[in-house]
């Protein structure tokens, strides 16, 4: 798999407004509204919260050092959490939200490491 095609196909389609922090905020907002319900994804659901906070991190650049491919792999991720047609439609009873689930859990597996390096930073911040 070359990840560098990967990333500049995303990069093609994203521009500089889909990376406003607002934006991203409003996506992570809608994004744990419509899981509220999924059994599937709740047991994800602080792995979903953690992936949105680092790619704003990132992008905002406040988290420095986050690989490219591990930020085109989470937001990737996420984005077909956010996609109601994807492989298995989401509104097809169970099986929807199952797909969504095996994709996500597989990425942040992949991402174990960043996540922890990720939560170590939050953790040395000062509160908002």
């Amino acid at each position: 798999m070359d990840i560098d095609k990967i990333i500049n196909a995303y990069r093609s389609k994203v521009n500089a407004e889909d990376a406003n922090p607002q934006k991203v905020a409003q996506a992570k907002d809608d994004t744990l509204k419509k899981i509220e319900n999924a059994a599937a994804l709740s047991a994800l659901l602080g792995n979903i919260r953690t992936a949105y906070d680092m790619i704003s991190d990132a992008v905002t650049g406040r988290y420095k050092g986050i690989a490219k491919s591990t930020l085109a792999l989470l937001a990737g991720g996420l984005a077909y959490l956010a996609m109601p047609l994807d492989l298995v439609p989401d509104f097809i009873p169970v099986a929807g939200w199952m797909d969504d689930a095996a994709v996500l859990a597989w990425i942040f597996k992949r991402c174990g490491d960043e996540f922890q390096k990720y939560q170590g930073f939050k953790s040395s911040q000062p509160p908002n």
